[in-house]
């Protein structure tokens, strides 16, 4: 470890972290070996040991399966006289657990669950839980029909559903269950978040459990724990002090004193540099990505900055470089694709939509806790990254050496990689670094932080997310971790009013989930008043643990024609717009204020020159300037109805081999056929 003024004490916390892991580690050699003595006598007991799991994304089946196959191995080297079984609570017999075991049998069954949504159970074993309560409630079953049971009970979750009391509840409702039953607890119902690294909380648990197995194989008794109290191993309330509060705001110090857990597991695990009786004092912030976060994301692409920001190559990039068509952005508004980054500045997000294409891989918060990187480093990282990327397409068949050239120079910056951008409280540096650099903004926000809508400086476009028309819609689709999501999502809106350059509602369509209420989505424009509405396909991204979504989900390009359409026929909005674009190969359309048709023309392209004109400006004058003012004309290929459908008639539409086969095959529908702009058989 590399020594600094504080050095010393950070070597003998180091020691003394490490010493506590050595004695725990022989604490349980030592009940192993009294364990093989205990099974040549009278003493030692027959153990029948189930772990039962309920998962949604895997984790509480990954972490049953690793405990199963350390307590095989305790058990075995004791040479206790054991069987350890494991099963999914889908196809688990409940009745079993009713049953006694044989003799002097020490019966213990671990239950490893999460929480699916709304504090309720996986809806695979939900009717496990249901048959649980029944049991509790009903006055034909004994209150001692578990008394033969040892149990314990660990959760998988996030903290951030704290406030909003859905963090591990399905847990916590099976251990009561079970506890009500007069099944003897063996240790406090764990609490796993997944905004904190799993092993750094698992393991101290897990460390304990096996003890106690081993001490009930031996035939000693153990001290039951009547309350459940989840603080005692760093996996409840007391470890998660710097949680959210209902006046929690981006922009709050995030180096305010905090009390640091007298065993802060997951520093001990990580740093070395907290120990069991540590003295409570100022807590270092910790970093935003933990090692399972950045694993996960460079394995899927991502280029991690420093400690909470990302870059990663779009696809249309590569379909650009290639001359295979650019974005929708290319078509609403006059990017060039291969001369885009897309970006972060905060992996986090408030939200964990059931459309995230992420499948909830990134961090979620509802404040600013972490350690924060300089915006200029933020930004100089994110721009070299972003070259090697595009330097790695050189070997790419099809890539055109001039575009190649071109897109080393970055232009426009997408902030919508990942995550909630506007939750970096140093957002409007960074955003001032990139125009200092002559690159558009395009920032893409979930409205949840409408202070932080209130206070950015002028940037080329503003989005807010606008996932649906009413409080139970967005609630369902969103999945917000602020309690009251829903004030703060009207207050965004009403924050984009104020704004003078350009903005825009995104809408993002999931068949069967949100697309029912259109009035709803309707009265909602006449809060923000935004100079555009874009309404889009959601993006299947494949079967994912962490969503439910299918191409059944996806409406079609027609649909969302459809949708549009009919939504410029409520609150009277066809009087203020007009579906002006569409970008069919994205399923895309846009509505724009008619105060963009000039003399009958579109202007809803932007003039980005004169864009960094108007910063520059205004920033030695001090005045503002307005949507209108950097506003270009539109080509007639990217208007709405266009028989080119928004795709751009210099670059080559190509199709998937898959695609034309099928096409001349006729395996594809009606409905698909219209999806492109041409039949891929003719292709």
């Amino acid at each position: 470890r590399v020594m600094s003024s504080s050095g010393k004490r950070s070597q003998v916390l180091v020691f003394a972290a490490g010493a506590t892991a050595l004695a725990a580690s022989a604490g349980l050699g030592y009940l192993i070996w009294t364990a093989r003595r205990a099974s040549a006598s009278t003493a030692a007991r027959p153990v029948r040991l189930r772990l039962l799991f309920g998962s949604t994304t895997g984790s509480s089946e990954k972490w049953a399966r690793h405990t199963e196959a350390e307590l095989q191995k305790h058990l075995q080297l004791a040479g206790a006289q054991a069987e350890v079984h494991i099963e999914n609570l889908e196809t688990f017999d409940f009745d079993s657990i009713l049953e006694k075991g044989v003799g002097q049998c020490a019966d213990i069954v671990v239950v490893m669950i999460s929480t699916h949504s709304e504090g309720l159970p996986p809806p695979s074993c939900s009717h496990f839980c249901t048959l649980l309560d029944d049991h509790v409630h009903d006055f034909r079953v004994g209150k001692t029909a578990l008394s033969h049971l040892n149990f314990a009970v660990l959760g998988f979750g996030s903290s951030d559903y704290e406030e909003a009391g859905h963090f591990c509840t399905a847990a916590m409702r099976v251990d009561a269950g079970f506890a009500a039953l007069s099944a003897r607890r063996l240790l406090p119902v764990g609490r796993v978040s997944d905004t904190r690294d799993a092993d750094s909380q698992v393991t101290p648990w897990l460390e304990r459990l096996s003890e106690l197995v081993m001490r009930l194989s031996q035939g000693l008794e153990v001290e039951h724990d009547p309350t459940g109290n989840a603080e005692d191993f760093g996996l409840g309330d007391g470890d998660y002090s710097d949680g959210e509060s209902e006046s929690t705001s981006v922009g709050s110090d995030a180096s305010q004193d905090r009390g640091a857990d007298p065993a802060d597991l997951e520093d001990l695990h990580e740093d070395g540099c907290a120990t069991a009786g540590a003295s409570k004092g100022k807590k270092e912030a910790r970093e935003m990505v933990t090692k399972r976060h950045r694993e996960q994301l460079t394995k899927e692409g991502y280029k991690i900055i420093g400690t909470h920001s990302a870059v990663k190559l779009c696809r249309w990039t590569k379909h650009q470089l290639r001359g295979r068509g650019g974005c929708y952005k290319h078509t609403f508004y006059g990017i060039t694709s291969y001369e885009c980054m897309e970006a972060t500045p905060s992996l986090a997000c408030a939200n964990k939509c059931t459309f995230c294409w992420r499948h909830h891989k990134n961090p979620t918060g509802t404040e600013w806790k972490w350690k924060m990187d300089d915006p200029l480093e933020i930004v100089a990282e994110g721009v070299e990254l972003h070259r090697k990327m595009i330097r790695e397409c050189k070997g790419i068949p099809g890539v055109k050496p001039d575009r190649l050239e071109a897109a080393m120079t970055i232009k426009h910056c997408a902030l919508s990689l990942v995550g909630e951008p506007i939750m970096y409280p140093r957002i409007n540096e960074l955003v001032d670094e990139l125009h200092r650099r002559k690159i558009s903004t395009f920032l893409v926000t979930n409205a949840q932080f409408p202070e932080a809508i209130e206070n950015l400086r002028p940037i080329t476009q503003l989005y807010v997310s606008v996932d649906a028309g009413t409080k139970e819609s967005l609630k369902a689709v969103d999945r917000p971790i602020f309690t009251d999501f829903w004030d703060r999502y009207l207050s965004s809106l009403k924050a984009l009013e104020q704004k003078q350059q350009r903005t825009v509602y995104r809408l993002t369509l999931v068949k069967d989930q949100n697309m029912s209420d259109i009035p709803g989505y309707a009265k909602l424009v006449a809060l923000g008043k935004p100079d555009f509405i874009e309404i889009k396909s959601v993006t299947f991204c494949g079967e994912s643990k962490a969503s439910t979504l299918t191409m059944g989900n996806v409406p079609w390009h027609e649909e969302v024609k459809a949708f549009g359409e009919k939504m410029l026929s409520y609150e009277n909005l066809d009087s203020e717009y007009e579906l002006a674009c569409e970008h069919q190969h994205s399923c895309i359309i846009l509505l724009a204020n008619k105060r963009f048709k000039i003399d009958g023309k579109w202007h809803t392209w932007i003039d980005y020159d004169k864009f960094h004109g108007l910063v520059e400006k205004g920033e030695r004058s001090g005045l503002g300037f307005a949507a209108m003012d950097y506003s270009a004309l539109t080509p007639d290929w990217a208007l709405y109805g266009s028989q080119e459908k928004g795709f751009d008639p210099q670059e080559k539409r190509v199709f998937h081999n898959r695609t034309k086969r099928r096409a001349k095959e006729g395996m594809l529908s009606e409905e698909q056929l219209r999806m492109y702009p041409s039949n891929p058989a003719d292709s």
